[in-house]
């Protein structure tokens, strides 16, 4: 588990299948993504398909539920997939509507940043997103990731059967350029498996104060892509 100031981050369950529901059903949420909408049936094999990942070895897919601390509503997801040839992690969010204005993607983000390169002792953590997401892009650049593409028609969005290409951004930032904010506090100890109990052996603790900043707070996705603030 990794704690921030006003959130949770956990490896899924199986009782996470209304959230993954919630998320994959609403256009609105999936639209700067490729993804189309799933039914039910849908979002269950994709939930046991993130639940399996987990016990992969080796692990390359942490896809996470996002929780308030305050209520314990599960609000979102959130994903690292590593990329063992070029040791790089690329990082997205995704929120349900009535929780985007509130910068809770940033916060996520740079908790994904700390473990990335605190624990996972990557080399790169990468993001993308469709350029007409300005919010995605904004909350990239504002946590210490730099621009290093544009990449045209790269993505194939697929939706109610129709296909089309758009372009993608691409933002990095290495490990060698990679400081945590000022003020944030951290604390890992090790990486538990699923189903594990979160303790000083066997699970990893990140507690990360973040310094929330205004930005723009229109939608944002990914193709895992970044996520609404």
């Amino acid at each position: 588990m990794m704690e921030t100031e006003r959130l949770f981050i956990r490896p899924f369950e199986h009782g996470d299948i209304d959230l993954i529901y919630r998320i994959y059903s609403d256009e609105e949420i999936l639209r700067y993504t490729p993804f189309d909408v799933k039914n039910r049936k849908q979002a269950e094999a994709h939930l046991t398909a993130i639940i399996k990942d987990w016990d992969a070895e080796p692990r390359l897919s942490y896809e996470m539920a996002v929780i308030l601390k305050k209520t314990a509503e599960k609000i979102g997801r959130t994903h690292i997939l590593i990329d063992p040839e070029t040791d790089t992690g690329m990082i997205g969010t995704l929120l349900i509507q009535e929780h985007w204005g509130h910068h809770y993607a940033t916060e996520v983000s740079e908790a994904l940043l700390d473990f990335c390169f605190t624990h996972l002792k990557l080399h790169r953590v990468n993001a993308v997103c469709n350029p007409d997401n300005t919010a995605s892009w904004h909350m990239l650049e504002k946590i210490g990731l730099r621009r290093e593409a544009l990449l045209r028609q790269k993505c194939r969005y697929v939706k109610n059967g129709n296909q089309s290409w758009h372009d993608e951004l691409e933002y990095a930032i290495l490990e060698s350029e990679y400081l945590p904010r000022s003020g944030n506090g951290m604390q890992i100890s090790g990486c538990r498996k699923r189903g594990e109990p979160c303790n000083s052996e066997s699970g990893y603790t990140i507690i990360h104060t973040v310094q929330r900043e205004a930005i723009d707070d229109s939608p944002v996705g990914r193709r895992d892509k970044i996520g609404q603030d």
